[in-house]
């Protein structure tokens, strides 16, 4: 099973007291939006460095946001498709973790780890200036 990375900001009471005024589902639209801006730079930049031999690992990323019931809490999960069902769509990339990981024949390429941590301060700066905008974007409609 692949590690999990999991960032996790804290201490933004001001942020937190701007998303309660503004309610629970113009919270949730300016957090998802945010979050997943932030994901957009580390997906770009694991592309840039996964091998091209295909394709098909280029095209297999993907961003997915799953909510929770918590309206201030949001997942947004970055993966690779595999499985039988992908590769009749040609996104089959079932090899991914033996290149990120590697195996007794494999040497380890670690292409995502490596993403994220080139794309950190990016994908950061990115969720910051987004949040931002979506904040008073949609302040701005509810009003």
């Amino acid at each position: 099973m692949p590690d999990m990375v999991i960032v996790k900001i804290t201490g933004l009471k001001e942020l937190e007291k701007k998303m309660l005024a503004l309610g629970p589902k113009i919270g949730r639209k300016a957090l998802k939006g945010a979050l997943v801006a932030g994901a957009k730079e580390i997906k770009k930049e694991a592309r840039a460095l996964a091998p091209m031999k295909t394709g098909r690992l280029r095209r297999a990323m993907y961003i997915k946001t799953m909510s929770k019931p918590n309206p201030f809490k949001e997942n947004v999960i970055f993966g690779v498709r595999h499985g039988r069902k992908m590769s009749k769509k040609d996104l089959d990339a079932y090899y991914w973790t033996f290149l990120e990981f590697g195996t007794k024949f494999i040497k380890k390429m670690s292409f995502v780890q490596i993403a994220f941590q080139r794309a950190q301060k990016k994908a950061l700066d990115k969720f910051k200036e987004t949040l931002a905008k979506k904040i008073s974007q949609l302040s701005q409609e509810s009003a």
